[in-house]
């Protein structure tokens, strides 16, 4: 259920404003209900096929445009009714009340006050310049004009849940704004702020109002009360813990996350990371949490919090079927002609750099093909987490562990922010789903899984 922002609000934006039939929809219908069905045919599909994917960035900020231009393309139907009923573009104090609204709650949602000041002001200045130029041909042509839709009833309701979806689609979005090469890359989203009262300058100035969004610090639990979704940081690349393929996730963290998010009533979003930059894009608010067999370490531990551990484990060595008593101890393993593989950027890079200082590392990007280095031969050893090494033997029956004994002991735990109710909450829950097992059963039921589809660890 990833890439949807609200499945609540979504489907009590349809229920209260059901579409027109193709044929007499306006533009404004087309254009919302190309986001809004949209978003509720992909919540639907990854509802019945349990098809948990990545979010994507792009789709997350086309999202924030398109609501953007659909806000604004309710602004004619605005001016009809207003120019029919005689009442001025203009309501200072109901612009001003909807501005104060909207800021208070973007910064409930964690996006800082004067970069969301600035978009909203923008819109209103742009909404009124749609509406006055609609009046003024109006006015010149002497048209009389037959408003399609009730101001009071109808346009204003869906203005304020398409504010609301913006606000919810933006801060999704958020991470996307503070890239230092988010004009460039967006660029050619201006062309969907194509209303004819508008010009290219304003498309240009909408793009540079979302580029000044910035997150601000916000309690992680108000974030995901506010916006109903819980994002989780993932690398993708760990079966039996958190895996990619075909662009579909699956692992016992992966369902992990899916019924913490349920506990905390939200929509979980996967957010792809890697062990590299894990601690970076935690820092810089990608994400609220991180699970995928993330292990605790010292650094980790400096930069966030963690829970309760759920999995114990430790470091041991895999090599091809044979070579066993070649690597059964750490002594064999630290000679220079020993080729050691390591996936960079996590706790298995850190090992052979602690452990190894003689042997030769050998860096292979990929965790999903890294032990494809073993059986052709372009390594020796690996050493890794003692699971990962049960669920390989399991896949390769080249590949055996070369000891029944670990290196070190470690923890796996979910990664959180430092707030001691949140880590209260979450505790409270993993707490429980460790003494009832169901902990284990997931754990145990993704390694039989991975094992025989051969999955991509």
């Amino acid at each position: 259920m990833s890439n949807v922002y609200s499945s609540r609000l979504i489907v009590s934006t349809i229920q209260r404003h059901r579409p027109l039939p193709e044929s007499k929809a306006s533009g404004v219908t087309v254009l919302l209900r190309r986001v809004v069905i949209g978003l509720i045919a992909l919540s639907a599909a990854q509802l019945a096929f349990g098809d948990v994917r990545f979010a994507d960035p792009q789709s997350d900020v086309t999202t924030v445009v398109d609501l953007i231009a659909a806000r604004l393309a309710l602004m004619r139907p605005v001016a009809e009714w207003k120019y029919a009923h005689d009442v001025p573009v203009t309501d200072q104090a109901r612009e001003q009340k909807v501005l104060d609204t909207t800021v208070l709650q973007a910064q409930a949602l964690g996006i800082e006050a004067d970069g969301a000041r600035q978009l909203f002001t923008l819109q209103i200045r742009l909404a009124r310049q749609i509406q006055e130029r609609a009046a003024d041909e109006w006015r010149t042509s002497h048209a009389t004009v037959h408003p399609s839709r009730d101001l009071n009833s109808d346009l204003r309701p869906q203005l304020d849940h398409v504010g609301t979806q913006l606000l919810q689609a933006i801060y999704l979005a958020l991470p996307q704004f503070a890239a230092t090469d988010f004009g460039a890359r967006y660029a050619a989203l201006k062309a969907r702020i194509n209303e004819p009262a508008l010009t290219r300058d304003d498309a240009d100035a909408v793009l540079a109002a979302l580029g000044q969004l910035r997150e601000t610090h916000s309690d992680a639990m108000q974030r995901i009360a506010a916006s109903h979704t819980l994002r989780v940081g993932m690398t993708g690349d760990y079966a039996p813990f958190g895996s990619e393929a075909g662009g579909a996730l699956a692992g016992s963290d992966v369902e992990t996350a899916l019924a913490l998010a349920q506990s905390l009533d939200a929509q979980p979003r996967f957010v792809r990371t890697t062990w590299s930059t894990l601690l970076q894009d935690y820092q810089a608010g990608r994400f609220d949490i991180a699970l995928g067999g993330v292990s605790i370490t010292a650094e980790r531990s400096a930069a966030a919090a963690f829970s309760l551990p759920y999995h114990r484990g430790g470091k041991t060595a895999i090599v091809r079927c044979g070579d066993e008593k070649q690597f059964d101890t750490l002594a064999e393993l630290d000679r220079p002609q020993v080729r050691v593989v390591v996936n960079p950027g996590g706790t298995n890079e850190q090992f052979a750099h602690e452990h190894l200082a003689h042997a030769t590392l050998v860096v292979h990007p990929d965790n999903r093909t890294i032990f494809e280095e073993l059986l052709a031969q372009r390594a020796n050893v690996m050493v890794t987490d003692d699971i990962e090494v049960e669920l390989q033997t399991r896949r390769h029956p080249g590949l055996c562990r070369a000891t029944t004994a670990t290196f070190t002991q470690g923890d796996k735990a979910i990664l959180l922010p430092r707030e001691p109710a949140f880590v209260a909450r979450v505790n409270g829950w993993l707490s429980g789903q460790i003494q009832s097992g169901a902990m284990d059963k997931r754990l145990q039921a993704a390694l039989e899984q991975a094992a025989q589809t051969g999955a991509a660890p």
